[in-house]
Order: structure tokens, then sequence, then C-alpha cells
């Protein structure tokens, strides 16, 4: 019981630092998988100069430097895999819709780190712009 309500207690912090740093990254693909992002690249500001394609594989890098190594196939996706969008697209567009929400959460990091005000209005209109695209290629 006590582990549950720490653990309770640790996702509602998130939740709240997640809406006061990155609010827009927040709405686009959420809290845990948003953190975990900003958490391996070290800071928002590291997230917001690396481009979509390092963001895309961000996690990844084992898998990278040995296909790499070996001449095989580079990886898709690396930590953006656990975001609900890749587990709905069909096994076919996974691909696509990781290059495209990468895209779309390189914008989000940096109106978050180069706007003044704190607002998610970007965040749910880029978060619609994948749903689109996501409804789209089913």
């Amino acid at each position: 019981m006590d582990l549950a309500d720490y653990r309770k207690k640790l996702y509602d912090y998130l939740v709240t630092q997640m809406s006061d740093i990155a609010p827009n990254w927040a709405a686009l693909i959420g809290e845990m998988v948003g953190a975990r992002l900003i958490s391996h690249a070290g800071s928002l500001t590291n997230l917001a100069k690396c481009p979509s394609s390092t963001l895309q594989i961000l996690g990844a890098e084992k898998a990278l430097f040995r296909a790499l190594k070996t001449r095989g196939n580079t990886p898709k996706y690396g930590l953006i895999f656990h975001s609900s969008f890749i587990g709905r697209a069909s096994a076919k567009n996974k691909g696509r819709i990781a290059r495209y929400l990468s895209n779309k959460c390189s914008l989000a990091s940096r109106i978050d780190f180069f706007a003044d005000g704190a607002t998610t209005t970007f965040g749910e209109k880029l978060r619609e712009q994948v749903e689109e695209r996501l409804r789209y290629r089913l």
C-alpha cells in the first residue's frame, strides 16, 4: 500500500512539473514518455537543440551503433515507441508514425523552450495533427 501511495505521489509530482516546464510537450506526447525523453536527453535545452531524426531514435543508441557497425538496418524508434500513437499504428506504418511524431515533438520542445508563457494550445493542435495522420494511415 505504501509503495502504491508513493507511486501515485510521484506521478502527481511528475504531472505538475511537466505542466510547468514543458506543457506543450506533455499535451502532445504525455507526461511519462515526455519525462523519459527529457531525462535521456539531459534537459529540455538539449532536446530543443537536437533534430527530429535524433529525437526519433533517442534511447536506441546501442542498436543504432550496432546496426552501423554491422551494416544492418537502423532502428526506427527508441523511447518514443512507448507513446500511445505508435501502439495504435499498424505494423507497416509504425516507422512512418514515429517519424511524424518525432517531427511534432521536436516542434513542441522548441516551443516550450523558447516560449515566455506556459500554454498548451500548440501541444493540443500538434496532437490533433498526429491523430489526424494516424486516422489517415489506418
